[in-house]
């Protein structure tokens, strides 16, 4: 069982209200902190990121013992900033905040992971780059039925042609 959840908040009490800040609860003993920008900011999810020794071990045993990450939405001005905060206390706000100089949409999810599997080489990206390109060339094709193929949608060599490369 975890001890912190952190996620996002609105910033009208009890009314429904978009995404706005980020909050800290400890699930032991029922307390919690909150964090808001200004009213025409928004926090999009909060991701963990454990603080790491050099040999990228954990640095610590503590559960809150890293940052929290997440991408600001300046509503006035339409652009993203990634904010970083300290997980012990994020009450302090972010302790850096770095200007991407795009808008990235609210609500875009993102994740953290020390997972070998995740850390995509640019070859492995750009492949996979290039195949969902010529899968949304062909996005018509998906919903088609054809009468060589009981309906599904695609004949096997619809998918060769479509996904070639990968076979």
């Amino acid at each position: 069982q975890h001890t912190y959840i952190y996620a996002t908040v609105g910033a009208l009490q009890e009314k429904v209200a978009p995404p706005q800040g980020i909050t800290k609860i400890n699930t032991r003993d029922k307390t919690s902190q909150v964090w808001l920008p200004k009213q025409y900011e928004f926090c999009g999810e909060p991701m963990y990121a454990p603080k790491t020794n050099a040999d990228g071990t954990t640095a610590s045993t503590s559960e809150d013992d890293g940052y929290i990450l997440s991408i600001l939405f300046n509503g006035k001005t339409k652009l993203s900033s990634l904010l970083v905060f300290n997980a012990q206390d994020i009450t302090t706000g972010p302790i850096a905040k770095v200007d991407l100089g795009v808008g990235i949409p609210h609500g875009y999810h993102g994740c953290f992971t020390s997972n070998p599997e995740s850390n995509w080489s640019y070859e492995e990206i750009e492949r996979r780059a290039k195949l969902s390109d010529k899968m949304e060339g062909r996005g018509s094709m998906w919903n088609e039925v054809k009468s060589d193929f009981s309906g599904l949608g695609l004949r096997l060599d619809d998918i060769e042609e479509v996904l070639g490369d990968i076979f």
